[in-house]
């Protein structure tokens, strides 16, 4: 069985009318990544995992990941690119890993991403249509320069969920954590690497 975005939202829209929050849901998404990178990675040997944020949801389920990996006891960097975050669910997702330490604000240099064991990609999630534009371009193409382990958030960064069409500059992930359902475009897709799928607690519609 797959989802499309459209399917997704109606079904994320169906789940907060019924009382299930997005925050909730956003929540658990980012339990469900950090799981993910705890059962094939030790914080105590660990290097540094850095976590790429766009201002969006999928910058938001990246940001809870940032701190359950915080609190697991790994060494966490997050970097918001593309602007401030959104208010709602994202933002409090950054306010509260800003609890337990300060995300950063300016692009992470190519030289910083090679310095990172992990890269946790949160720039982009399924709403993505059409080319990448700068900065996002160049963080890409950094990202996967960089020969860090490479996870993303739902979908790789510039890969379109539906068609899996890749964009200009495409994350080539490691793993892909999706959530909820496994998105057609993921299916037998080179940029995909390894698919997981994880569920963050919407029920089942009746």
């Amino acid at each position: 069985m797959t989802v499309t975005v459209d399917e997704m939202r109606k079904i994320e829209q169906w789940s907060s009318e019924k009382g299930f929050s997005t925050t909730l849901m956003m929540e658990n998404a980012g339990r469900a990544i950090a799981e993910v990178i705890r059962e094939r990675f030790d914080p105590k040997t660990t290097g540094k995992i850095c976590v790429i944020c766009g201002k969006g949801n999928n910058g938001g389920d990246a940001l809870a990941a940032s701190r359950h990996l915080l609190l697991l006891g790994f060494n966490v960097e997050a970097y918001i690119i593309g602007g401030t975050v959104k208010e709602g669910d994202a933002g409090l997702m950054l306010k509260l890993y800003e609890l337990l330490k300060k995300a950063h604000t300016e692009q992470p240099s190519l030289n910083e991403l090679k310095g990172c064991e992990i890269i946790i990609d949160g720039i982009f999630g399924t709403g993505i249509k059409g080319e990448v534009k700068e900065p996002f371009a160049s963080i890409i193409k950094m990202i996967n320069q960089s020969q860090a382990f490479i996870v993303s958030v739902d979908v790789p960064s510039g890969l379109d969920p539906d068609s899996g069409r890749a964009a200009n500059e495409t994350i080539q992930a490691d793993i892909t954590v999706t959530l909820h359902d496994v998105k057609p475009g993921l299916l037998n897709n080179k940029y995909v690497g390894k698919l997981i799928v994880k569920e963050i607690g919407i029920p089942l519609i009746k």
